[in-house]
């Protein structure tokens, strides 16, 4: 999915990408949520199709990319990836519970699933907006971080 990257927007690195992709989703979220609250479940499935797709890119640029970079950059492969990995399947589950209660337009049941991915999500972004990312980036070359930058806005 390309074209999620504002026309001109440029990051100068892992850290300001997919920091502010996080913050793209949040708004999104938020927007869905909105929605739901206001019993307009058809527009808020809608919405929800797009955080949805977003969330799934950025979950797998993470997992094809940008861990195994910091894993082989680092030397660090049980750490906080593997901890994360567990992270993206309860989001997952959680995403799961949300798109069926919007599906069966069961307010309640997409607000389960928001509850279950509030207690994952913000702890889980934290980990990687400051730690994850800026090693990334600390352990790139001012060429390479810019070159997988690129890479990840791309994909």
């Amino acid at each position: 999915m390309t074209g999620t990257t504002p026309e001109g927007m440029k990051f100068d690195g892992v850290t300001s990408y997919l920091s502010w992709d996080h913050d793209r989703l949040d708004a999104i979220l938020a927007e869905v949520c909105r929605r739901v609250e206001a019993g307009q479940l058809g527009e808020a499935e809608a919405g929800y199709r797009e955080f949805l797709t977003g969330l799934r890119r950025h979950i797998r640029l993470e997992e094809e990319l940008v861990f195994p970079l910091f894993e082989a950059k680092t030397g660090v492969t049980g750490g906080p990836t593997a901890v994360m990995r567990a992270e993206h399947l309860e989001i997952e589950r959680a995403l799961g519970m949300m798109q069926d209660g919007l599906s069966q337009k069961d307010a309640n049941g997409f607000r389960e699933g928001l509850q279950f991915l509030r207690s994952v999500l913000p702890d889980h972004n934290a980990k990687e907006e400051h730690v994850l990312y800026p090693t990334t980036d600390r352990v790139l070359s001012a060429e390479e971080r810019s070159a997988f930058v690129e890479r990840l806005v791309g994909e």
